[in-house]
């Protein structure tokens, strides 16, 4: 899951620094000013509107109460938890920090990964990882995937279209990612797009191969009282799998070329597979009507819903196979199958339903909260090898679960909330529960000024169904694992207007779960975790500087390691080089985490595993960048890891696996509105 820490459940920067994100200049379209375009227009060419009330076809900026309607650019996306509408950051078009590729490197937290773009990732911040997933097997690409339910959707007056691409590396060790992006609106009801992401590394090291492709297609649709909404999305990812150093001798204490430094596996991929559909459809029982004054003292009566009915499916579709050719000891321990070769495959399909009834928080009573009710079912099978295959052929699992929930929320310019209760009653996750609920509370009626946020979470979840049970080539396991339970609670401090936020998170999990040095499910007791930030950025005439420290400690160092200490910090010059058309900018800017016993990787299952062996850490990651934004068009170059080698060659991203070593990068990212 992701806790408080850095503007929580936002995908872009951080709350606390300044984007151009939602205001398009006046010269995209064509020298019109965003009062002309009809588009959206709620007055239907009535101008005597000061003398008749004008009855509004409501669609979705009325649902998110949003007032102003000058901006070409509006998103929203659905919270997974609660059921709520949030409005979201549209485009992106802002220079900040538009070096930083890696996957949640936005979130300026140190990340443990296999070194190379489109490996496996696990954030070093406790409170930013997603424990709630839906397949075992993909956990460590989960940064890479887009979401199904809680997808962002948009509405924009014209076409908008992000082509992005970077590369960096000679041409047999080169990384790229290619970023296609594009949505418009038929009419102000209607709006559909796609979201295309694609990583490829062919690796500094030998058998580091990465190719990830991740697609998604989405449309949206608020008219009267119809809504709805739909994501269907494909990922696949092929990455070769090396298994990391036979010895960190020939990285941290000798220097040899890239090719020749020896790792443990010679002939591991990994493949991966999603198909995904989530849609969402809802219609207003019962309305009613809401008076409204303009500016120029003209009545308007929008139609808002008073009682709605939603329906929700998603289903997905998870393959993964594992294969490799070791016949020895060296690397896996255990043969069950075979010692010639390995080809472990997983599948698991899931159909989730869920029949929600809403009814809306009344305006003139601030105080009475919206309601929701909702009942739900997960159904589906799955699949791994088992001996028994042998004999009576291959058969699948199936699992089915259902809850009821109930939900809270009212929205205000000074006091918001929202939260929900989830019971499970039957099926394989019987008597799981969970309460989950946030605040915000902004005396200034805005979050440029000081606002406090806060969240809670406590949950009693039944583990995934392949930790209690599994059998593979080089893995077996059956346990009965009792239901790990959490008790999580955060706030933030913040104001944009001086772009800071400090957060503080604390969280007990009681039977923790987790996966020791040989890689093995493991159950400890307890663990507490505690968590501290302060993120700050500053500007000084052309003088720029951000920064984040996280400091987080916990009590069972044996079950979890984190670094104490993780920091980012950036200096930059920014200059405006034309007039109105070029902006540049010219810095440093490094990641930093204190020593600890940072995670292996376990190829096989594909899970990050505890180890007591070694420390990493206590090593910088510098970049140099030079950062350019020509009208719609941003440029990077950046020198990546330009301190290779100093203070020493201990540059290890996750236990025997290395960064790559220094190199020169570019990237550019070209935004069309027409």
């Amino acid at each position: 899951m992701a806790f408080y820490n850095h503007a929580v459940g936002q995908d872009s920067i951080p709350a606390s620094i300044p984007a151009d994100t939602l205001n398009v200049p006046q010269d995209t379209l064509k020298g019109k000013p965003f009062s002309d375009i009809s588009l959206f227009s709620n007055n239907k060419g009535k101008t005597n509107a000061a003398k008749d009330s004008v009855k509004v076809e409501p669609f979705i900026l009325d649902l998110l109460e949003i007032s102003d309607r000058k901006r070409v650019s509006y998103a929203w996306h659905m919270d997974s938890r609660t059921f709520d509408l949030v409005e979201d950051k549209a485009i992106d078009t802002s220079l900040f920090l538009t070096h930083l590729v890696l996957p949640k490197q936005m979130q300026l937290v140190t990340q443990t990964h296999l070194g190379n773009l489109g490996s496996p990732i696990q954030s070093d911040d406790f409170f930013s990882r997603n424990y709630n997933y839906q397949f075992f097997f993909s956990r460590g690409y989960d940064d890479y995937r887009h979401e199904l339910l809680s997808a962002k959707h948009y509405n924009v007056k014209t076409p908008h279209t992000i082509l992005g691409y970077s590369s960096g590396g000679k041409r047999k060790e080169a990384d790229q990612s290619l970023h296609v992006f594009h949505t418009q609106n038929v009419n102000r009801y209607l709006n559909f797009g796609v979201n295309y992401d694609y990583y490829n590394a062919k690796g500094v090291y030998e058998n580091q191969l990465t190719r990830d492709n991740v697609f998604s297609a989405f449309a949206s649709y608020y008219k009267k009282r119809v809504s709805a909404q739909a994501v269907f999305g494909y990922t696949y990812i092929r990455n070769k799998e090396n298994g990391g150093l036979e010895d960190d001798y020939f990285i941290q204490d000798t220097v040899l070329e890239s090719a020749l430094v020896p790792f443990m596996l010679e002939s591991a991929s990994t493949e991966f597979r999603q198909r995904s559909i989530s849609t969402m459809a809802g219609y207003d029982i019962l309305t009613r009507n809401v008076k409204l004054k303009g500016v120029d003292g003209a009545d308007s009566v929008v139609v808002k819903p008073l009682l709605t009915a939603k329906l929700f499916f998603e289903a997905n579709r998870y393959t993964r196979v594992y294969s490799d050719s070791e016949t020895d000891s060296s690397y896996y321990k255990n043969f069950y199958i075979s010692t010639a070769a390995t080809h472990d495959s997983v599948y698991q399909l899931n159909y989730t339903t869920t029949m929600l009834v809403e009814l809306t928080q009344l305006a003139k009573y601030p105080g009475l909260p919206g309601l929701r009710f909702w009942a739900s079912n997960t159904a589906g099978n799955y699949y791994y090898f088992k001996p028994t295959d042998f004999i009576y052929g291959n058969s699948n699992n199936k699992f089915n679960t259902s809850h009821i929930g109930a939900g809270v929320y009212s929205q205000s310019p000074y006091l918001s909330y929202s939260g929900s209760l989830r019971y499970y009653v039957e099926g394989y996750r019987v008597n799981d529960k969970e309460l989950y609920g946030q605040l915000t509370i902004s005396p200034w009626k805005s979050v440029e000024l000081p606002y406090v946020k806060g969240q809670l979470l406590i949950s009693d979840k039944e583990p995934d169904m392949f930790i209690q049970n599994y059998f593979s080539n080089h893995f077996m396991w059956a346990n009965s694992f009792d239901k790990e339970q959490r008790f999580m609670v955060g706030g933030v401090l913040g104001a944009d207007k001086w772009k800071f936020e400090m957060g503080y998170n604390l969280a007990r999990v009681e039977n923790y779960l987790y996966f020791d040095s040989v890689g093995m499910p493991v159950q400890a007791d307890g663990v507490t975790i505690t968590s501290a930030y302060v993120q700050k950025a500053l500007k000084l005439g052309i003088f720029n500087f951000v920064s984040k420290v996280l400091w987080q400690n916990n009590t069972n160092k044996d079950v979890l390691s984190l670094p104490q200490l993780s920091v980012f910090g950036s200096i930059f010059f920014e200059y405006e080089l034309v007039k109105n058309a070029l902006l540049g900018q010219l810095g440093v800017s490094g990641f930093y985490r204190t020593k600890f016993y940072a995670d292996g990787y376990m190829p096989a299952t594909g899970q990050f595993t505890h180890q007591r062996a070694k420390k990493i850490g206590d090593y910088p990651f510098v970049d140099v960048f030079l950062n350019f934004r020509w009208k719609r068009a941003n440029l990077f170059f950046k020198y990546e890891h330009m301190n290779e080698g100093t203070p020493n060659n201990e540059y290890f991203t996750a236990y025997h696996h290395p960064a790559n070593r220094r190199v020169l990068k570019f990237g550019l990212s070209w935004i069309f509105y027409n």
